[in-house]
């Protein structure tokens, strides 16, 4: 049974419709009952699917059925406190339109929450705002090509490891600092200045397995 009046109406109007105006005075924790105070009494009916917005307490609430047996809480009229509102289902809830687009708009915030995962899928995403902020724990990207442009780029880590087939760095000027061990391993080494090339440590070792050449109009030892 649907619904069990808390206060039976005039005998004889059992199989009349039901339609009333009253307010919501309580949330039955069975599941989507509501005890809703009208004019004749209380009424405890279930909240029709049709009815997306949740009611509160104190919400004027629209209740209606074919009989005192069969009612249901059809619509919330007016809101006790019209600040918030909460669109709730049961089920999967889905927002489809067949041609045309969905449009979210807010004067504040807008918040994206989920127990599990938010996916988004489309052919083209497009983000813009004045300031972003990613906090993941672990970001796994898979694509074709990257392409980044900013004024400045600051990058503090632990750890930082690239593979390339080929890696192209071309700048006005480039500054490294390693305080510990350096080491390059490849299979050609060349090192080209216009001006002036400079090594200098506190022993430094020269060696090769066959040649060493040392090629200049002048060359100054000690």
């Amino acid at each position: 049974m649907s619904i069990a009046a808390l206060r039976s109406p005039q005998a004889g109007t059992d199989d009349a419709p039901v339609q009333r105006l009253g307010k919501v005075v309580e949330h039955l924790p069975e599941g989507s009952l509501y005890r809703v105070e009208c004019d004749d009494g209380a009424w405890q009916c279930r909240r029709a699917a049709s009815c997306l917005l949740r009611p509160e307490l104190g919400d004027t609430v629209l209740i209606a059925g074919p009989d005192r047996y069969h009612v249901y809480l059809i619509a919330v009229i007016d809101q006790a406190d019209d600040t918030t509102a909460h669109i709730e289902t049961k089920g999967r809830l889905t927002l489809a339109t067949p041609a045309g687009g969905v449009h979210i708009e807010s004067s504040e915030a807008i918040r994206l929450q989920s127990a599990k995962a938010v996916e988004v899928s489309s052919e083209r995403f497009a983000l813009t705002a004045t300031e972003a902020d990613c906090k993941v724990d672990r970001l796994n990207y898979v694509g074709n090509a990257v392409k980044a442009m900013a004024a400045s780029i600051h990058v503090v880590g632990r750890l930082c490891e690239t593979v390339m087939d080929r890696l192209v760095h071309i700048s006005r000027t480039a500054f490294r600092m390693t305080e510990q061990t350096e080491q390059v391993r490849c299979g050609q080494l060349d090192y080209e200045a216009t001006d002036l090339a400079r090594i200098h440590a506190t022993q430094t070792v020269l060696t090769a397995q066959a040649v060493v050449k040392v090629d200049a109009k002048q060359i100054h030892m000690g």
